[in-house]
């Protein structure tokens, strides 16, 4: 069954921008040991570099995950999102997937 967003989720949503978005994700993550600040740790222990932020073609690539996935009742609100290397971000959308088809 697909979920859809709440009006409040929504107009929340408008009125953050992406930058605070971004900074809000990242700012999760856990700062990598021996890295400079430019530079932060997933949860899953990928590294992650902020001037690749939406580049899937960068080993240091990453993306804004929600925390718990919208479509199980999850939000955009700041506070659900966090930073996720693009490759651990892609795993767990296919768990994800694989959940919610069966």
């Amino acid at each position: 069954m697909k979920t859809f967003p709440s009006l409040a989720d929504a107009l929340a949503r408008a009125s953050v921008s992406k930058e605070e978005r971004k900074l809000a994700a990242w700012s999760k993550a856990s700062m990598a040991v021996g890295k400079g600040v430019e530079y932060r740790q997933d949860d899953l222990g990928r590294l992650m570099r902020w001037r690749d932020y939406g580049n899937r073609s960068s080993f240091y690539g990453w993306e804004i995950d929600h925390i718990l996935p919208i479509a199980m009742g999850g939000t955009d609100d700041l506070s659900n999102l966090r930073a996720l290397h693009w490759q651990s971000n892609a795993s767990l959308g296919g768990r994800l997937g694989g959940l919610l088809s069966s």
